[in-house]
Formats: C-alpha cells, sequence, structure tokens
C-alpha cells in the first residue's frame, strides 16, 4: 500500500545535546500564569451545582463531571473567543475585546440552550461559510427531549440560530463530546458522538452486553451527506455497546497512512477503542493488538508528539492520588483471579493511573507515563500538551478534583451499612444525608514541564497553575495574541479561571502561529499536519481542536521555538492530500497558509519506514512455553510480584563437529526440550533427555564437565508457588555426553542442593582444566526473602563436583537472593573472578586469590555499591582498553517504586504475627516521607491481628513503619535496602569501577536478559536488553514497555538506543532470554518469552 507523504527527512536527535534542557530550566524559573479576576476580565461564569434528593452523585454517576470550554474567533477578528457550558445554569459565549477584556454576549447570540445537563462543546464550520459554529452535547438523567444535542449555526453576526434537527445532529443519548473530522475524505466535516451509558449493568452481564449493541449508549458515527448527517455507525464498524463510557476523544493519524484515526478514552471495565481508519468509510478496532496495558477508569485525553521525533504519542487521565493519604484511602482492593477472567473474556490490561504511551515507529507503542512522573495526578479530567514557555517542547496541563470522595473505602464501607441498616429498620433511605456524609476535597491542578529527555517536572506552583479546587473542562490559546499561549478553565462550583500567560519578553523563546485556510467543506484544515524544520529539529502538530476533555481548543496552530532564529522550512499535508512547503521564515510572528495554493502530494515511502536491521521469522525451534496459572500472592500476599514465571531459559553450544545443541528450560509438568542439528542444517528435538515433570529450570549452560571433548548440560532448579524449602525437586541437575551425543543424567555428579536457584556460571577457578560452577540461590518458597543457600562447586577432576563454598568462599554461602552472576578476569591477574547481582542486594566482586579463595573486595572496587533489584548482568570491552565492563539489569524507573541514595527503598521481614510465616514489609518514600507500601487489605491478609489496631482505612491511610510493628519488632526484623532502580553500565577503569546510567529508554522496564555482540557489524560491542514483568501486583501492573531494546556501542563506553522501527524488534511478552544462534538459513536472534515459547527474528543486513 502506497502512503502519502512529503520527501523532507524526519530527523530523530538526541535531545540533550541542543543545550535546551538549560534553557528549559531557565525559562521555568521565570514563567507564569496570573488567574485574571472575574471582575476585570468580565468572565464570571460559574457552573453551580446543587445537590438534593433527586439530583446527586448516587442519582447519576457523572454528577460532577463539570462542563467544557472552547477556544475559537467567531467573528473572524483575529481574537479567540470562549464558549463555556454549565451542568444546572445556562451557557455562555464571551466575545473577546481584547487586553482580556470579555463581553458576554450569550443572550443576544442565542446560545444559553433549552435547559438541561450540558457537558462537551466543539466549534466548528459545519456549513462551510467560513464561520465557527458551536455543537454542544446534553447529558444528565432527564428525559429524552432534554438531553437532545444542540447545533448552533454562526449567522456572522455574533448571532447563532440552533438547528441540529435541520443537519441530524439532534441526538438524544447520554452525550460527552463531539468531534468532527473528514474521516473519508470527501471534502466535508463528518461527526463521531461519545457517549456513555447511565443503566447499570452487572458484572455478570459484562461478557454478554460487550457484544450487543445498545440503542443510546453506544458511540456514534455521522457521515455527512451534502449537509445532512447520517448514522453509519454499525455499518462503520463502530462499537455501540452498553459498557462504553467514553470521557475522551481525540483523531489523529496514528499509523501515518494519510487517513484520520480515533481515539476513545472509556471509563471503567471497557477498555478504551483505537479505530483504525481502513480508507474505505469503515474503521478496526486495534486497540489490544497495538497497546499493551491502558488507564483503567480513562479520562480526558491527547495525542502529541512530545519527544520531537516526528510521530504521535497517546496521553489518558485517570484517577491515581499521588500522595499516600489518598492512594490508602481511595485506591480499591485487589483481586487477580477476578482480572484474570476479565482478561479471559476479552478486557484488557487496565491499571489506575495516567498511561503515556510513546510511539515507537513500528506499530508498537512504549507506556512510560511513570518514568515520566506524570503517572499520578488524582482524579484527572483534563489533558493538554503544549508549548507554555516556548522552549521547543511540549508542556503538559491538568485539570484535576471531584468534588466528594466517592470512592473512599471508608465511605463505600459506610454506604453498604447504612443501606443494610435502613432495610432492617424498614426505613426509608436518605440519599441526600447519605451524600453529604462524604468528605470533599479540593485538589490542585497540574503544570508539567517537558524535560526534552522524556521526563517532565512539576511546575504546577512555580507557574501559578496549582489552584485547588474542582476543574474539569480546558482550552489552550492566545488570547491576547502575544505569542506566549493562554489557558481557560471550567470549574465546579467557582468562577471559571482565565489564565493569562505573563512571561516577559525577556525570557520567553520564540514562536511561530500558523493558521489554516481550507477548500470544500473543511474550510479550516481539520485533520491537517503541519512539520516544522530548523537547527536539526522536528517539530510536529495537527489541526485538530476537539481534545482534553469536554473541551476544543484554538485552531492557531503555535510552534515553540526556543532560541532558533530562522525556520528552515514548513510543510503542511492537507487532508486532501494536497501539500504546500515554505522555507526561510522568521520567527514571532502569524503565517496564514491557504490550500487554494497548494499542489498534490506525490506518493512515497514513510521516511521511518527503513529497512531494519532484523525481522520477525519463523522459528527454527518450536517450543511452547506453558506455566500454569499460579497466585504467589495467595501464599504470601505482602509480594510485589510473583517469583514463580522464571523462563524459558536458553543454552547453545556448538559440537566438535559442527553441530549446535540448543536447550530450552521447561516448567512444572512442561518439561524443557533438547534440540540437535538435523541432516537439513536446522535444528529438530530429541528425547535424549527427558526432564521430570516435578523441576522448574531457571537456567541452563553446556560445558564440558569431564573434559572428554564432549558438551554437557547443567540445569539450575527453580521455582516458587508449588514448592517447599529442601523439596527434592529442587535438586539441579547434570546430564553428562556418553560421546555419541547422548546426553545421560548423572545423579552422583552433583552434592545435595536443595535450594531454589536461578543462575549457573562456569569457570576454571584454581587453573587445574576442569571447569568448576557458581550456582546463584533465588528464594526461599514460602519464606521471601529469607535468604537461600548459594554453591560454590568444585570440580573433582572427572567431572563430579564437591561443595566448597565453606573452604573458598564463606560469604558466597547466604549472599543474598541472587538473580545473575558472571566470571570474568577484572584485575588482569589471569584468574576468574565472579560478579554477583540479587534482588535487594549490592552489585558484588570476589576477587579469585590465585585459586585457593574467593575474597569480597566490593569496598575496593566499588566503594558505595548500589543496592538494587538487579536480574541480569553481562560482560564485555566496551571500552577498548582490555578489561571486561558489566551491564546491570535492574528493575527500572517506570513503576511505582521509587529509590535513590537519599530516599531508599526497605524491605522489613520476620515473623511480626509468631505464627510461623515471614512478613515482609515494603517501605518506600511518597513526597518525601517513608510509607509501607502495602494497602490496608494487602497487610491484613497477611497480619489478621492488625484489625484490631486498623480499623478503617483513614487510620491506615496515615501509617508508617513504626505505626504497624513494636519498638522490639523493628529492632528484630531483617532489614534489606534497595537505592538504585537504574540499569547501568560499569566501566572498568583497571582497578574500580565507574558507574554510568544507560540511555533512558533501558530504563522503561526490568531487564531480565542481556546479550552482548556486534549488532551492526561496525567492530565494536553492542547490548541488547530484553525485559518485562507481567506478574505483578495490580496496583504495579503489567511492565511491558520493553520490546527488545538495542543499544548501540561507539567503543569508547559510550551508548546510544537504536529506535524500535530501525532495530527491527517487536517483541510483546516477558524476555526471559536471548540468544543468537547461526545456521545455513541466516543469522538469527532467539527470544525466550515466558508462559509463550521462543520467537526468531532473522538479520536482513
Amino acid at each position: 500500500m502506497f502512503v502519502k507523504y512529503f520527501t523532507i527527512a524526519v530527523i530523530s536527535i538526541n535531545l540533550s545535546s541542543l543545550g535546551q534542557t538549560s534553557r528549559a530550566q531557565e525559562v521555568a524559573q521565570t514563567i507564569t500564569y496570573q488567574e485574571k479576576k472575574p471582575k476585570k476580565s468580565g468572565v464570571t461564569f460559574k457552573n453551580q451545582i446543587k445537590e438534593d434528593e433527586n439530583h446527586n452523585i448516587l442519582t447519576y454517576e457523572y454528577f460532577y463531571n463539570g462542563g467544557g470550554v472552547a477556544a475559537g474567533d467567531i467573528d473572524n477578528d483575529g481574537l479567540d473567543d470562549i464558549f463555556l457550558t454549565g451542568n444546572m445554569v445556562e451557557n455562555a459565549l464571551y466575545h473577546n475585546q481584547g487586553d482580556f477584556k470579555f463581553k458576554d454576549i450569550s443572550k443576544k447570540a442565542g446560545i444559553k440552550g433549552k435547559g438541561g445537563w450540558t457537558t462537551g462543546v466543539t466549534m466548528a464550520d459545519i456549513n462551510a461559510d467560513g464561520h465557527l459554529d458551536i455543537y454542544v452535547c446534553y447529558s444528565g438523567d432527564g428525559d429524552t427531549e432534554s438531553r437532545k444535542n444542540e447545533l448552533y449555526i454562526n449567522n456572522g453576526d455574533l448571532s447563532f440560530s440552533e438547528s441540529a434537527a435541520k443537519y441530524g445532529l439532534d441526538a438524544s443519548s447520554n452525550s460527552t463530546q463531539a468531534l468532527f473530522f473528514d474521516f473519508d475524505k470527501d471534502g466535508d466535516l463528518d461527526m463521531f458522538l461519545l457517549n456513555h451509558n447511565i443503566e447499570v449493568i452487572h458484572e455478570l452481564e459484562f461478557a454478554a452486553a460487550k457484544t450487543d449493541r445498545h440503542p443510546t449508549a453506544g458511540d456514534r458515527l455521522y457521515r455527512n451527506d451534502n449537509g445532512t448527517f447520517t448514522d453509519i455507525s454499525e455499518a462503520a464498524g463502530i462499537i455501540g455497546n452498553a459498557l462504553g463510557f467514553g470521557l475522551g476523544i481525540i483523531s489523529s493519524d496514528i499509523n501515518e497512512d494519510g487517513w484520520p484515526d480515533l481515539y476513545i478514552s472509556n471509563d471503567y471495565v471497557e477498555h478504551d477503542y483505537l479505530y483504525i481508519n481502513n480508507q474505505d468509510g469503515t474503521f478496526s478496532e486495534k486497540l489490544v493488538e497495538k497497546l499493551q496495558h491502558i488507564s483503567h477508569f480513562s479520562m480526558g485525553l491527547d495525542i502529541a508528539d512530545i519527544n520531537n521525533d516526528g510521530m504521535k504519542d497517546i496521553f489518558t487521565l485517570d484517577m491515581l492520588p499521588e500522595d499516600n493519604k489518598r492512594q490508602k484511602l481511595l485506591y480499591g482492593p485487589e483481586n487477580y483471579e477476578h482480572y484474570g477472567l476479565m482478561l479471559a473474556e476479552g478486557f484488557h490490561h487496565q491499571n489506575m493511573r495516567n498511561m503515556l504511551q510513546v510511539n515507537n515507529g513500528n506499530d508498537t507503542f512504549s507506556e512510560i507515563g511513570q518514568l515520566a512522573g506524570i503517572s499520578n495526578t488524582d482524579w484527572s479530567w483534563s489533558s493538554l500538551f503544549f508549548d507554555a514557555n516556548n522552549d521547543g517542547y511540549k508542556d503538559l496541563y491538568v485539570t484535576n478534583g471531584y468534588y466528594r470522595d466517592y470512592t473512599n473505602r471508608d465511605f463505600l464501607k459506610y454506604k453498604g451499612d447504612y443501606y443494610f441498616q435502613k432495610a432492617i429498620n424498614r426505613e426509608k433511605a436518605d440519599t441526600l444525608e447519605l451524600v453529604t456524609s462524604m468528605t470533599s476535597t479540593p485538589i490542585p491542578n497540574y503544570a508539567f514541564q517537558n524535560n526534552g529527555d522524556l521526563t517532565f517536572r512539576d511546575v504546577s506552583e512555580q507557574w501559578n497553575l496549582a489552584k485547588r479546587g474542582f476543574s474539569n473542562g480546558a482550552a489552550y490559546t492566545d488570547l491576547d495574541n502575544d505569542g506566549l499561549l493562554d489557558l481557560v478553565v471550567n470549574n465546579l462550583n467557582d468562577f471559571a479561571s482565565v489564565y493569562q500567560n505573563t512571561s516577559t519578553s525577556g525570557t520567553k523563546g520564540n514562536f511561530l502561529k500558523v493558521t489554516l485556510k481550507g477548500e470544500a467543506g473543511n474550510t479550516f484544515g481539520i485533520g491537517s499536519q503541519v512539520t516544522l524544520y530548523a537547527n536539526n529539529r522536528t517539530l510536529m502538530l495537527e489541526q485538530m481542536p476537539t481534545r482534553g476533555f469536554q473541551s476544543s481548543i484554538s485552531y492557531t496552530l503555535h510552534f515553540g521555538l526556543g532560541t532558533i532564529e530562522k525556520v528552515d522550512s514548513l510543510r503542511v499535508i492537507w487532508p486532501s492530500g494536497k501539500t504546500q512547503l515554505l522555507q526561510g521564515i522568521s520567527p514571532d510572528q502569524t503565517i496564514a497558509l491557504d490550500e487554494s495554493q497548494a499542489s498534490a502530494l506525490e506518493s512515497t515511502d514513510n521516511p521511518r519506514v527503513q529497512t531494519a536491521y532484523y525481522q520477525l521469522a519463523p522459528s527454527p525451534v518450536q517450543y511452547d512455553h506453558k506455566e500454569k496459572g499460579y497466585n504467589d500472592f495467595k501464599r504470601q500476599p505482602l509480594l510485589t510480584e510473583m517469583p514463580s514465571h522464571l523462563g524459558p531459559k536458553l543454552a547453545s553450544t556448538t559440537t566438535s563437529d559442527g553441530s549446535i545443541l540448543l536447550y530450552i528450560g521447561g516448567t512444572k509438568g512442561n518439561p524443557g526440550r533438547l534440540f540437535k542439528t538435523d541432516t537439513s542444517g536446522g535444528l529438530s528435538p530429541t528425547t535424549d533427555i527427558l526432564p521430570s515433570d516435578e523441576f522448574t529450570d531457571a537456567d541452563a549452560i553446556f560445558l564440558d564437565a569431564n573434559q572428554d571433548g564432549h558438551p554437557d548440560l547443567y540445569v539450575a532448579s527453580g521455582g516458587y508457588h508449588n514448592y517447599t524449602a529442601n523439596d527434592e525437586a529442587l535438586q539441579d541437575r547434570l546430564y553428562l555426553n556418553d560421546g555419541t551425543g547422548k546426553l545421560i543424567k548423572n545423579k552422583e555428579a552433583l552434592p545435595a542442593m536443595l535450594t531454589s536457584t536461578a543462575v549457573v556460571r562456569s569457570a576454571d577457578i584454581n587453573q587445574d582444566g576442569f571447569p568448576d560452577l557458581f550456582v546463584g540461590g533465588r528464594i526461599v518458597p514460602g519464606k521471601y526473602p529469607e535468604t537461600p543457600e548459594s554453591y560454590l562447586l568444585m570440580n573433582d577432576g572427572t567431572g563430579k563436583y564437591k561443595e566448597a563454598t565453606t573452604a573458598l568462599a564463606p560469604d558466597l554461602r547466604n549472599v543474598g537472593m541472587v538473580t545473575d552472576a558472571t566470571w570474568t578476569d577484572i584485575n588482569g591477574d589471569h584468574f576468574s573472578d565472579l560478579i554477583i547481582v540479587g534482588e535487594c542486594l549490592p552489585f558484588q566482586v570476589y576477587i579469585n586469590q590465585n585459586g585457593q579463595q574467593l575474597v569480597n573486595q566490593t569496598s575496593l572496587w566499588l566503594p558505595e555499591s548500589p543496592h538494587g533489584l538487579w536480574s541480569s548482568l553481562a560482560k564485555g570491552d566496551f571500552d577498548g582498553d582490555g578489561d571486561d565492563d558489566l551491564i546491570l539489569g535492574n528493575y527500572g524507573l517506570n513503576s511505582q517504586l521509587k529509590a535513590s541514595k537519599e530516599q531508599p527503598m526497605t524491605l522489613y521481614y520476620g515473623d511480626f504475627d509468631k505464627n510461623g510465616s515471614v512478613d515482609p514489609l515494603m517501605v518506600r518514600y511518597v513526597q518525601g516521607e517513608a510509607y509501607p507500601f502495602a494497602s490496608r487489605d494487602e497487610l491484613l491478609d497477611q497480619l489478621y491481628g492488625m484489625r484490631s489496631k486498623f480499623t478503617d482505612y483513614e487510620t491506615y491511610s496515615q501509617a508508617k513503619i513504626e505505626d504497624i510493628l513494636t519498638q522490639e519488632q523493628l529492632d528484630t526484623a531483617e532489614k534489606l535496602t534497595v537505592n538504585e532502580l537504574r540499569t547501568l553500565y560499569l566501566e572498568n577503569t583497571g582497578n574500580a569501577f565507574s558507574v554510568h546510567s544507560l540511555p533512558i529508554e533501558a530504563q522503561f522496564a526490568p531487564v531480565y536478559s542481556i546479550e552482548v555482540m556486534d549488532f551492526d557489524d561496525d567492530g565494536t560491542l553492542d547490548v541488547i536488553l530484553g525485559g518485562n514483568q507481567t506478574h505483578t501486583r495490580l496496583r504495579i501492573g503489567v511492565m511491558d514497555a520493553n520490546f527488545g531494546q538495542v543499544f548501540l556501542g561507539d567503543g569508547n563506553g559510550h551508548f546510544s538506543y537504536i529506535p524500535q522501527n530501525k532495530s527491527g524488534l517487536a517483541i510483546k511478552g516477558d524476555i526471559k532470554s536471548i540468544l543468537p544462534l547461526t545456521l545455513p538459513q541466516g543469522q538469527f536472534l532467539l527470544f525466550g518469552l515466558n508462559n509463550q515459547g521462543v520467537i526468531a527474528y532473522k538479520k536482513v543486513k
């Protein structure tokens, strides 16, 4: 399929190299928004609601959703005007008089409405006369007539005529917002209507309701047929079930094929919708295919290029509070089995937090909202990306607040008890009494400055935008045409806020504003894409005013330019396919583009679709990795993730005759498999070894244990859920090669090692010519985080191993929860030294003393060794100085768990209630204070006796570890700490290690596998990181932003991330192992995916 694109290359750059971050920080200190007083501005609108017995949150669940804002120039005088919707008050239209003075022309304009519950508002030129019309949505629990939407046609004289019925747009469903766009590219504006249900649907009805169309609740698509709008929803593939509680809508060309797509954010159990335009009048819903996980209670949203790579990123809002108290009070209980049932019935991974989906350019998105620092903004409504400080990066504004704390766990319990007691007493429930018993907590809005490195900084207070209250719809626009974007916010039970951006000329960056004049029925060029090029930078905006929540923004596109003094070129692609290119543009002006002056755009290849290094290929080995549906949280309720899900690990070797042996680790009930080279040069399974169904393979290596010239196989046995401490099924295994290629288990080769191990690594410690082993203990089943045993095994020269830990390295016996290790001669004395990493452990160095002892010299090599949640380790000479450096795989920065040297995580553990079980209590910092991570429900599941201490959620919401454990318990508790979560590069300087963080993409997800190789054949070592973790607490959520990441080394110890569309990797799942493999068919990368199997990518260049 040919795709329409202009031929100017889109350049992806290292943002920090531009020197813009310091500029952004400077601007952040000086930018200020000033809220205009209502009497001075003239904007005196107040969306006042009144609660009574019949009108409240218990009779209509969207009672506190508030109103919307539309900004647009209704009289073409060059100044944007303001429209505000009210729920129980009349709508208002304010005419911009200039100098932040506005005149209420609502009555004269005839737009106050018929009365009823108005929600979203959009300005669009429906009749293509060059004047913006206004479409207003209605909802509420009233009758059909009161819910009919209204269309105000602009008469050109500051008055409007209501004409919804005339155009076929007087829909009477419960509507949240309308979006106008030319979905079929016929030159006129069509409409998508976002609706929500008001009926109660019981959980047992979810699966059936998902497939049924609802007469009023479902969303609607209306095609413009010469001025009359026709409902074509069902024929166009639009989902219309009763589970759709639509709260946000936006259109964007997400897959960059030149056709507008749609993103719909849904509240509650139904997942969001991502409609891909099929270019034939229909859409296909593709969200589950494109996005790994999403917000649970999705609200407002925006789509924008947040990192200036020319691709569209997606941001949705949710309800996760920033502070510990509200998290503990408002977050609901977890039910892992119920969550699994929802997934089985076709629902999707959802978590209650904001989600930032960064576009990887290869049909995958990495969700990094937590890493970006914008995931926790409480009960949020409108999200808007725009360049507030004109530094060239889009900043973020979020409105916030819910009038009553409806999800307060104590209130919900009280509510159930209240109705129960009224029923017992045969009394009528007083609904208003129940409603007013809920607390009301004003919440500040948020402003985040874009740091230019995929992270944001909270500047709400500095920018004077942290007003506490209950804010809903919002729009940005340059109200005074000074080149700075201002804000209008619709507040509940308070005056609307009009914020002037008052940055001074000495500190604000340059800008360029663009207006569009389209042809035919799309006079404002909705759906156009404008891309600006300057100083090797790419800035992109789409003309799509409907965004945020129930609102629409200005039609004037605004580019912040920072210190750029000349725009090299600017390209607009109109929805019709025409294009214009302007060059050499001076900043600080408004330019007008007219489609009538554009020319036809030739069909060219997408500049981001390039030949990748690798592409998905049929796997040369067929193996299904199957695990039982373990729920480790049932065994230890205070775990943060499940330790049972280990493999598959891959191991391979080449025999003396050039044949390949490849082993894929198995699980309990699903044994591993051995593959050998067949006559065609491929790999075929063999039944040479038949491991017992009782084992779970945690690691495997090939080695010549008895030095007979034939490779043997060592398999480490791990596992957690169905194992006990000292379980015989935890014994590691050694399979000796009989000389014919057959591997036979030797029961006498290993000492008793009844430990759940994680890693085995081989080296000739004493240089006697026989490989010795380090075997790292991972966990004590059922007793996390107690220390398992680790082992140093010495080869007796016959292929049998003797336990030598106490004799050679007594510190290794109880070194901790080991996850990975490697042998390397780090000090150049020709003896192999041991490097160990593990969970809640420091990075550790054991120096080999001439084969006689292994001595812990971590303090010499890295005096302040970071304690991490280390999960993998690899070595390589990355700086070309002749010694091995290290890559340490860690948890990453993209989760709710945060740790640093100043604010570490601490894991307290012991049998605090004396019932024979281990009770692990994780403490982490939130807003500078240390609190237990566990919710009240999780704590009481583990420590039942705490029910008398924490009788309600309010009490527990402020509890610290000192309030949970007695001083005696604190004194006797074992403690583990974590102060580093980044995946690191450790440079070996000859007698010490120097710590460096890998690029920020390496911090997207936990890293469980690292492969060091020359990926691009340039003669220097590169790094492939594989990871993800989907078996976590529901509050943490699936961690799956790693699709197989490649970092190119420059030979001097520096690494640069290759975008996914260039590496070619698009791996979905928990990557537990990576294995390069060369076969006659070509060079492959094999990836072992947990509970899936082995997938392959083949080298293409």
